[in-house]
């Protein structure tokens, strides 16, 4: 009996330890850093008709997570994700053919 008991509570004290260690992947929103903002993404769908001539590029993967420099994205590690910038400001994605929404917080 004092064995179960024993068992009980180290399978107890396991679950409680995994269930509150960190996760060291992290797991960081949707993140692109324009003009020295990093922006985040809103997860909408917006109908516009973005010009040619404002489409940029993403330039590189954030390891880490959060983009340090300008045109670096943390969603794809592969570069050329196409984004632009409004003319009323609003930063805007292409993600599976459809142009989602960022905003810095």
């Amino acid at each position: 009996m004092e064995k179960l008991i024993a068992m009980v509570i180290c399978t107890i004290l396991v679950v409680a330890l995994v269930g509150c260690s960190t996760s060291k992947d992290g797991n960081y929103p949707a993140t692109i850093m324009v003009n020295g903002t990093n922006f985040y993404s809103t997860n909408n769908a917006v109908a516009v008709e973005v010009d040619d001539s404002v489409i940029q590029y993403t330039t590189s993967y954030a390891e880490n997570g959060v983009p340090k420099k300008d045109g670096e994205a943390n969603f794809n590690k592969d570069t050329g994700t196409p984004y632009a910038i409004l003319e009323d400001g609003m930063v805007v994605v292409l993600i599976d053919n459809e142009w989602i929404e960022f905003k810095a917080k």
